[in-house]
């Protein structure tokens, strides 16, 4: 029976060991490819900082990947996580969107950081750094009007 125990134990740790190994994610080969964020566009330096610190990792191309990002089954979640947030809007994508489109993301921004949609609980559990405070949210909605009356 305890043999049989072994057994068991080791080919689950095997299995989680083998899922957990580091893996070529095209997310990671991309990001210091497509770090061109337009100046013009995203002027404020405190909007811009804000943007970088609440929203960078998983809304741009700069994704800083924590040592659990590399943990299977959290690994997936992350993963998953960045790249719908990347589907969603990605600043380092920010001149191939249309003029159309970037109205409409800013309006967005707005409205997800003022009523702390955005960031997620789940995110700033482990970033406290991305609170946003009443200051932090009312620098990006006035950044995001201007941006918005920029675009028209």
């Amino acid at each position: 029976m305890k043999v049989v125990a072994s057994v068991v134990i080791f080919v689950m740790l095997a299995v989680f060991v083998g899922l957990s190994r580091p893996r070529y994610r095209v997310d990671q080969a991309t990001s210091a490819a497509h770090d061109h964020r337009d100046a013009e566009s995203l002027r404020g330096a405190e909007a811009e900082k804000t943007l970088a610190q609440a929203c960078g990792n998983c809304h741009s191309n700069q994704t800083d990947w924590p040592w659990y990002s590399q943990v299977a089954p959290v690994s997936w979640w992350i993963q998953g996580h960045v790249r719908k947030g990347r589907e969603e809007l990605n600043f380092s994508e920010w001149r191939n969107y249309s003029a159309r489109q970037r109205r409409a993301k800013l309006d967005s921004i707005c409205g997800v950081v003022s009523t702390s949609r955005m960031p997620p609980w789940s995110y700033t559990i482990l970033h406290p750094e991305a609170r946003l405070t009443a200051e932090d949210k009312n620098a990006v909605c006035v950044w995001a009007t201007m941006e918005i009356e920029h675009e028209k």
